[in-house]
Formats: C-alpha cells, sequence, structure tokens
C-alpha cells in the first residue's frame, strides 16, 4: 500500500525513559540501596558500608543519582506506571502514529511482570489492548477497523512464531515501503466494521488470549537468580488500520503499537548456569550488548553529529530500529533492583537509560489510500498542463509558418509569448490553491482530534476526582489539557490566515480570468482565440476536480467536452 505524508505533520521527540524499581525479596540479604525521589530523580546508596579511614576522609563514595522522565518506587504498581508514562501516546495508534514500548534491566529485575502482570495487577501489554479497543469503540467517525496482531520471539539470534505451535525459523526482511519485516510470521487479523458507532466485534479479549498462548510456549528457564527467567526477547506488535469516511473516502490510516519484553542481562557467576543455559545467557547478553551500542550511537549521533549506529550487529537490534531513531513514538522502561547486592546491575542499567534520554524519533502520520492515490491526482493534473500547453504552442507554430508578412509573425509571437506568461501564472495560482486546501484540510483535521482527546481527558479527571486518586495524576492530565488547549487556539488562528490566503488566490485567479476574456473580447485571429478559450475552460475544469468539486457525472461530460473540443 503506498503512503503519504501531510505537509508539516513531521515532529521530532525524545525517547521518553521511565524507571521501576521492584520491592525487595524476603529471601534476598542485604539492605534497600535504591531511593527514588519526587517520582523524578533516582538515588542508588553506597552498597559498601564498611570503608576505611582514606575512604572516609575522601569521600570516596559508589553514590550515584540519575533524573528521568519517570520514576517508580516499589510500591508503584502497574496501571500507575501505565497511567505516567504511556497512557497519553497509545491513543495515537488509532489515529495513525507507530509507539514503541519495551523494558529493559537485568534478570529478575520484574521486566515481564511489568509487561505481562498479573490477573491482579495486569501489564502494560494488557492495558494498552484494552486502551486501544476502547478508543475503537469509542470512534464514531470511521467506516471500518482492521486490526492485526503477531507475536515472535528472537531466541538465540534466531526468529520464532509463538502463535504457531511448532514454528520453524523466520528470517528478517526489508521492505521499501514497510521497511523491517519477519518472513512467513503469522498475523492474525480482526474485521471490525462499525455500524452507527457500535462495533461487531467485542474487545481485545481474543487477542489477550493470543499473549497467553504465546506467553506459555516461550522459552523460560529456572535460575539462581530467577525462578521463571525469560531465555528470549518477546515482541508483541499491534496494527491498526482505520478507513474515514472524511472527503477522502479511501484513505487509510496505518499505526502500529510494539510491545517488547526483553530477556535479562546475567553473570554466570551469579546464575552458576551451566551447559545450554550457559550458551543461552552468552547469546542474551550478545543482543543486549549490541542494543547498548545502538543506544550509545544514537546518544553521540544528537550530542556530537553523525554517527553509525550497528544495527546489524544483532537481529533484536534491527527489530527495534524503528522504534529506536526511525518514525516511532517510544518509552523504555528501564526495571531495577533494590538489593544491594545487584548494585553493579542497576547502575549499568540506569547508565544505558540515561544515554537513552538523548535518542530523538521523528514521528509522523502514516496515512495512504486503499484504490486510488492523490498524488495520481497530482500526476495526472501535471500531465494534463504540460500536454496542452505543448499542443497549444504546435498549433500557433503551424499557424505563425502560414502568415507571410513579418509584422504577422511579430503579433503572432508576441500572442505566443504573453499565452506563456498567463499560463504559468494560472499554473502557479492553482497549485498555490492545492497547497492551501490541504493545509486547511490538515488543520480541521488536527483540530478535530485535538478537541477529541479534550474531551476523554476531561472524563478522565472528572473521574479521578471523583473517586479521589493520585493528585499527580490529575495534575499531569490538566497540564496535557492545557497543552491542547493552547492547540486548538494556534490551530484555529492559522485557520484564519489561511482562509484569508485562500480569499486572495480566489480573487487572482479571478484577475487572470479577466484577461483572457478580455483577450477574447477583442476579436483577433479566430483559431488562436478558439484554442485560448478551449484552454482557459480546460484549467477551470482541472481546478474544479483538484478542489474536489467534479464527481461522478460531471467529470464524465468534462471529459466528453474535452475529447469534442480537439477531435
Amino acid at each position: 500500500m503506498p503512503s503519504i505524508r501531510a505537509p508539516g505533520a513531521k515532529k521530532s521527540t525524545t525517547l521518553t525513559v521511565a524507571v521501576k524499581c521492584r520491592p525487595l525479596r524476603h529471601k534476598e540479604r542485604g539492605r534497600d540501596i535504591v531511593q527514588v525521589i519526587e517520582s523524578k530523580e533516582v538515588l542508588i546508596l553506597d552498597p559498601d558500608l564498611s570503608k576505611d579511614y582514606l575512604d572516609r576522609i575522601r569521600n570516596r563514595t559508589k553514590e550515584k543519582k540519575y533524573c528521568f522522565d519517570h520514576a517508580f518506587g516499589p510500591d508503584s504498581t502497574n496501571l500507575e506506571v501505565y497511567t505516567k508514562s504511556i497512557s497519553s501516546i497509545i491513543p495515537e495508534v488509532v489515529q495513525g502514529l507507530n509507539v514503541t514500548v519495551f523494558a529493559y534491566g537485568s534478570t529478575g529485575s520484574g521486566k515481564t511482570y511489568t509487561m505481562v502482570g498479573t490477573k491482579d495487577d495486569p501489564g502494560l501489554m494488557v492495558l494498552s489492548l484494552h486502551t486501544v479497543f476502547d478508543l475503537i469503540k469509542m470512534d464514531k467517525r470511521a467506516d471500518e477497523f482492521e486490526v492485526t496482531c503477531s507475536y515472535l520471539e528472537v531466541y538465540n539470534e534466531i526468529i520464532y512464531d509463538l502463535l504457531e505451535k511448532s514454528s520453524g525459523h523466520l528470517e528478517l526482511r526489508e521492505d521499501p515501503e514497510e521497511g523491517i519485516t519477519v518472513a512467513g510470521l503469522r498475523c492474525i487479523k480482526k474485521q471490525m466494521p462499525t455500524i452507527l458507532g457500535l462495533l461487531q466485534v467485542h474487545s481485545a479479549g481474543k487477542i489477550l488470549e493470543l499473549l497467553n498462548m504465546g506467553n506459555s510456549r516461550r522459552k523460560t528457564e529456572s535460575t539462581e537468580v530467577n525462578a521463571t527467567s525469560s531465555r528470549s526477547h518477546a515482541v508483541l506488535e499491534i496494527s491498526v488500520k482505520r478507513k474515514g469516511r472524511n472527503k477522502y473516502p479511501n484513505q487509510v490510516l496505518h499505526g502500529k503499537l510494539a510491545l517488547v519484553d526483553l530477556a535479562g542481562s546475567e553473570r554466570a557467576t551469579e546464575t552458576n548456569n551451566a551447559g545450554q543455559k550457559l550458551r543461552d545467557g552468552a547469546n542474551i547478553n550478545r543482543s543486549l550488548l549490541a542494543l547498548a551500542n545502538c543506544i550509545n550511537a544514537l546518544g553521540k549521533q544528537q550530542k556530537k553529529g553523525l554517527a553509525y549506529v550497528p544495527y546489524r550487529n544483532s537481529k533484536l537490534t534491527r527489530i527495534l530500529k524503528d522504534g529506536l531513531s526511525g518514525n516511532s513514538q517510544t518509552v523504555m522502561i528501564a526495571t531495577i533492583s533494590p538489593a544491594d547486592i545487584q548494585y553493579h546491575h542497576t547502575v549499568n542499567t540506569l547508565k544505558y537509560a540515561d544515554r537513552a534520554k538523548e535518542i530523538k524519533t521523528h514521528v509522523q502520520r502514516n496515512v495512504g489510500v486503499v484504490d486510488t492515490h492523490v498524488s495520481d491526482y497530482q500526476r495526472m493534473i501535471d500531465s494534463l498542463q504540460v500536454t496542452e500547453v505543448c499542443q497549444l504552442k504546435k498549433k500557433l507554430a503551424e499557424k505563425e509558418s502560414e502568415l507571410s508578412s513579418k509584422p504577422a509573425e511579430k503579433a503572432a509571437d508576441d500572442e505566443l509569448s504573453w499565452l506563456n506568461i498567463i499560463s504559468h501564472e494560472i499554473s502557479e495560482n492553482v497549485q498555490e490553491r492545492i497547497n492551501l486546501q490541504k493545509a486547511m484540510s490538515e488543520l480541521e483535521e488536527t483540530n478535530l482530534n485535538n478537541r477529541s482527546e479534550l474531551q476523554r481527558l476531561d472524563d478522565i479527571i472528572s473521574r479521578h476526582q471523583a473517586v479521589e486518586l493520585d493528585g499527580a495524576i490529575v495534575k499531569d492530565l490538566i497540564a496535557r489539557r492545557l497543552v491542547i488547549l493552547d492547540n486548538i487556539r494556534e490551530n484555529d488562528e492559522a485557520g484564519i490566515n489561511y482562509q484569508k490566503e485562500i480569499e486572495a488566490n480566489e480573487k487572482q485567479r479571478g484577475q487572470l480570468q479577466g484577461m483572457i476574456d478580455e483577450a477574447v473580447s477583442r476579436n483577433g485571429n479566430k483559431t488562436y482565440l478558439r484554442i485560448l478559450s478551449q484552454y482557459r475552460l480546460l484549467l477551470n475544469a482541472v481546478t474544479y476536480i483538484n478542489l474536489g468539486g467534479g464527481e461522478g457525472e460531471e467529470i464524465e461530460q468534462f471529459w466528453e467536452w474535452l475529447t469534442l473540443s480537439f477531435s
């Protein structure tokens, strides 16, 4: 499916980083060395309390402090992590944008619990799926939704399909339009037509069943650090295609939600693994090292300019390429352990998360059409303008050769030169009108989406205030609401300016047509005037089609007139 980009739709955004600390387990010896300060800062205490005299005098300490977009302590639930870190970007999937969420951390730090969760405390995957389907149910502006689900794992640098009972090895492919794809990966599709705003398919239950089935097939092993250690990286991708009821009936918005649960880094001296478990751990660390190298290179790229990013060193980094630096809004959830024996793992995780804050992505709405592409209309207009102008020049040249007197030839040259100038001005006028109409359409759609999100925020705020939940949540939602109101006001002002420019464009077009009408009324060369009149009508018809006025029988009548005029 070809894709187009709306003018001015691309925006740069930094990768959002959140840190979640799990509770200290009963069997873990030692003390808690992680402190979360004001939901933003993470303080790592020095694990070594037995300092010698020289260390104390010179104030040598391993204590470190980091600052992130969000920080969650051991008492935080998955719902709180979801609400504060990713709930604001999940609705963008239904609006044609890409969203990537991945969990990073050492083994036993709580990545799988954060992404998958339990029945009583569902994880980010489950909460995100419910949000997407709830938004689809509430949307009354679309004719049809198509939701596609795929679930894969990367185990020892080999890709397997978790939706197939006995999946073979799958290969990565690079598609010029779709980007990185997995050949042979099974995709579950659900057609969801809407009738009067009500969905015929109920909820995310089917996809949640597939998620549970895929998790049961995922490769896990018991180690001394974690009883159910994930030995593979899992990627759940939800694709949402939305066909709207606007003035472009074939327009399709295509958004993707990628939810990634990475395997945890581990040290063989801590896990005491041997044999296959040891080889699995080495492969896990190798792929995570490739991911860390990409994060480091992307961080340097933003600070020092262009830098080589080694995406091809691992299949994991190739799959995450779009989420790290491409067309996606990305959130990294770094999970850490508060135990003092995990000090080095915790610091390494926070170092990588701190570097990831420098990464910038370039987000753009994915818009395509099913049968007819907007660029096809543009090519048709350009072809008509170029072809018909060439025909006019050819006929004028033939008339020039028939005239014997030099004054007549000079007059013909003057007329041809004047026609070229007028045709160039009309072409510029038409192109300007097209750009203004597209910009107005984008503004209207953006304001419609802003007002819809504003209504959802008002509903959420009222519900939170009714049950007297955490005031910080309401504060964040109110701040987001003020940003949306500012965007609406700015778009309204821009719309007024665009309308003035359209009126000025219409006035200029009237002046150009008046010049042509005046030339026709002078009764000059009959053949020339007949061609000039046909050229004027042709441009009017082309403009009429481009601006959305000509459809059905009117377009057929226009082509019938064009055939008779030049036969």
